[in-house]
């Protein structure tokens, strides 16, 4: 059979290499842009030789081991620990929100009792939301919920989704986390890291198949569909449509870099309510370990705001009742297309972080496999990546 595979970001590499290596079929794989990786693009910079994200961050994170195992088949693997930190009134605090927040942003006896009554109301090691903390009838632990909704929650969350002030939840209704712990990992899972030479890298090994072909700078419109027996569709569903029931609301990333900033300690700093920028990421520091022949870092300012047609890229879906209300026409639609298949961010209107993107290219490619067939492979397919969670 021969597939067309639109996109070359992480799903769409993982979809065509399962499709010419599982399959054993032809695979055509097309992309819009001049280089393959979507919104995992990144490249090493040729003077510094720091690998840099310019359209957004990505880490892979995931308690499942078959992931992380088929994937180092494509590159190596860099381990790393995520430590972000967060403007709160002028100091760059612990994120996630966490014990040693407390001792950052307060004196230390205030803190030390605040860490106490957490501890005797919750317990420790125990993650809880700051409606958990207002909720309580403790005077002192309601202030504390209402600091971090006021000073990171509140503005920040006005500046990632650009709503108004009256659109947000109160603090008792804010699911935002805190984790009474000294851990200070952004992320829990067991494996983590980002490739060594970078996603677009990876991406590149993961479509060097025999069985596929791979076209840049081509869009949908310039191909016959017709000519092909299945299309995996990993662009925005409601462009492939026509936009015939709506356009989805999605906000967008743009990252503006400068090169010559130094001596800034730590990854990556989060600014709820100063600047426009939302966050800055400091490349040099991302992977550790590294020494690089250059006292010059690479840093990026990320702004978050809404995707225009024609102007930017789609990134975060905005999920709203209308914009559910949307996608589920087209979702409907797509149900009576049997070898049409639409996967990934944009695909589904869902976001997901690196690991997801592959599963689901697993799942979708899944489909596709007969039942006597899936338990002579040697992956078999979801199931064995099911079963190796947390192994």
């Amino acid at each position: 059979m021969k597939n067309l595979v639109v996109g070359a970001g992480l799903t769409g590499a993982v979809i065509a290499e399962r499709i010419a290596s599982k399959l054993n079929e032809d695979v055509t794989v097309i992309e819009k842009a001049s280089h393959v990786g979507g919104m995992h693009y990144d490249y090493i910079d040729k003077e510094t030789g720091i690998l840099v994200q310019p359209k957004h961050l990505n880490f892979l994170h995931t308690n499942n081991k078959f992931i992380w195992d088929y994937l180092s088949n494509f590159t190596k693997l860099q381990p790393l620990t995520f430590r972000p930190l967060v403007s709160i009134q002028g100091i760059n605090a612990t994120l996630p929100l966490c014990l040693l927040t407390l001792h950052e942003v307060f004196p230390e006896d205030f803190a030390k009792m605040l860490e106490n009554k957490l501890i005797s109301k919750f317990g420790y090691n125990k993650k809880i939301t700051l409606a958990d903390m207002h909720r309580n009838f403790d005077e002192d632990l309601k202030f504390l919920a209402e600091y971090f909704y006021e000073n990171v929650f509140k503005p920040n969350t006005i500046k990632q989704w650009g709503i108004s002030e009256n659109s947000i939840p109160d603090c008792s209704d804010t699911y935002y986390p805190f984790d009474i712990s000294m851990d200070d990992r952004y992320f829990k899972d067991k494996y983590q890291a980002i490739p060594t030479c970078g996603w677009t890298n990876m991406i590149e090994n993961i479509l060097k198949h025999k069985n596929i072909k791979l076209k840049l700078n081509t869009n949908f419109s310039d191909i016959n569909p017709e000519k092909f027996d299945r299309i995996f569709y990993t662009g925005s569903i409601d462009e492939y449509f026509d936009y015939k029931h709506g356009e989805l609301p999605y906000r967008s990333v743009r990252t503006e870099l400068e090169n010559n900033l130094t001596d800034l300690n730590g990854q990556t700093f989060n600014y709820p309510y100063n600047f426009d920028f939302i966050r800055t990421n400091v490349y040099k520091k991302i992977i550790p370990n590294v020494t690089y022949n250059t006292d010059k870092d690479i840093v990026g300012f990320e702004y978050i705001e809404n995707f225009e047609l024609g102007k930017n890229e789609r990134f975060y879906p905005i999920n709203n009742p209308q914009s559910i209300e949307i996608y589920q026409k087209y979702n409907d639609e797509a149900k009576t297309l049997p070898n049409v298949f639409f996967a990934g961010r944009l695909g589904e209107f869902k976001y997901y972080e690196s690991d997801e993107l592959v599963k689901r290219a697993f799942e979708t490619v899944a489909k596709l496999i007969d039942k006597d067939d899936i338990s002579n492979t040697e992956d078999n397919t979801l199931t064995e990546a099911e079963n190796n969670t947390n192994e």
